[in-house]
């Protein structure tokens, strides 16, 4: 009876480990795939605006730089990453996850979202496509203009939202985004 006993009190202690387990997974995926209403975004954006300026002139000066991680290291094509002291404190300022610089110039500052291996990856942040440089968009994520970035304002395909970009002006050259991958 002792060994029954042990055995029942070791396969409920492991069954309530997995459950916790698993409740703490779901509960972070939802944390962090969390995206805020466009209003929250417009509000950090205009928060924020000068560090967002200023990270673009940065960028600007810079024409390597492709990529930027959540510590400041910035990467090029090709390229080794380095420290750049300046993005690492604008990267804490704005809270960016990471900064992209695409080929038509646009800069997107990403700030919510998560992409996985076996899920739809959804970002959302701040935009910056330079006017000059508009009509040479990547063909492949052209940004498309829509009402909000809340999922039932979003083209839908096999009931997901659509790939693509989205945005919504929030001042000339500057947009809130959400990029959708599936």
């Amino acid at each position: 009876m002792g060994v029954l006993k042990t055995l029942t009190h070791l396969g409920a202690a492991m069954i309530a480990l997995l459950l916790a387990c698993s409740l703490a997974v779901w509960t972070w995926i939802k944390w962090e795939t969390h995206l805020p209403s466009d209003q929250d975004a417009r509000a950090k954006f205009s928060s924020q605006r000068s560090d967002y300026v200023r990270f673009v002139g940065l960028l600007r000066k810079d024409h390597t730089t492709t990529f930027v991680d959540g510590d400041g290291a910035a990467s090029s094509e090709g390229g080794s990453p380095r420290v750049v002291p300046d993005y690492q404190l604008l990267m804490r300022e704005i809270g960016a996850k990471s900064v992209l610089i695409r080929k038509d110039g646009s800069v997107e500052f990403v700030l919510w979202g998560l992409g996985c291996v076996i899920c739809s990856d959804s970002y959302m942040g701040a935009r910056y496509v330079p006017t000059a440089q508009s009509s040479k968009a990547d063909p492949g994520w052209a940004q498309q203009l829509v009402p909000s970035l809340q999922d039932e304002s979003l083209p839908k395909e096999d009931g997901r939202i659509s790939d693509g970009l989205y945005v919504i002006p929030v001042e000339p050259e500057w947009f809130i985004y959400r990029l959708e991958i599936r």
